[in-house]
């Protein structure tokens, strides 16, 4: 029994018949499997075949973790591109939600907020979390509670995007212009009762610009 050198923490275990399973001590300690030359039962190496399965998809998802935001759903299809036992899958990431590595309600709350502050609107980000696999009531808390931490207007966000768009735009002639705007405003999430009313604003100072 070694310590990986590339997995801190995990433990490598080579039976006689050549298997190599790779563990957390606990499950070493649970098999009395922390000594050299232990002889180990079938039970006893079942289980510590499927600890080092279950190991490996946690320090999978963990590392996936460490490069960015990801929901449970997320998680599991990435993983099971490497792991086809969905139940493994899901002990792993049982796991990993119970001492708080993996949680839902985390990602909803920084991701509202930062999609928020981007520009996007409340229904957008709904559409995006929802995508993501996370839980319908989860999701509107998230929101509700970004929009209410942020001080988040809707429409001043709309309006501010809108302006910005229009100034990229440039001297496109003016039905292509609002074209565009609307589509952009559209991708954003914004609906068409907002759209319009600051597409009259914006549309309007433009004009009222150009003409003077």
């Amino acid at each position: 029994m070694l310590e990986s050198s590339r997995r801190p923490g995990r433990f490598v275990l080579t039976l006689t018949d050549g298997r190599i399973f790779t563990v957390a001590i606990g499950a070493l300690s649970e098999t009395g499997a922390t000594r050299a030359g232990v002889e180990l039962d079938v039970d006893a190496v079942a289980y510590l075949g499927r600890e080092s399965a279950i190991t490996d998809v946690s320090d999978r998802a963990v590392g996936a973790l460490a490069r960015g935001r990801k929901t449970r759903r997320e998680l599991e299809i990435r993983l099971r591109r490497v792991q086809p036992d969905v139940a493994l899958i899901a002990e792993a990431l049982d796991r990993l939600t119970a001492i708080g590595v993996l949680s839902d309600e985390d990602v909803a709350h920084a991701e509202a907020a930062a999609r928020l502050r981007r520009g996007e609107a409340p229904a957008k980000v709904r559409q995006v979390l929802r995508r993501k696999g996370v839980e319908g009531r989860m999701v509107n808390d998230a929101v509700t509670a970004a929009i209410s931490e942020d001080g988040f207007d809707e429409l001043a966000a709309c309006r501010a995007l809108a302006e910005k768009r229009v100034r990229a735009l440039g001297s496109n002639e003016p039905a292509v212009v609002r074209r565009r705007l609307v589509a952009f405003l559209q991708r954003r999430g914004f609906g068409g009762s907002l759209i319009g009313q600051v597409m009259r604003e914006v549309l309007g100072r433009q004009s009222e610009s150009e003409s003077e």
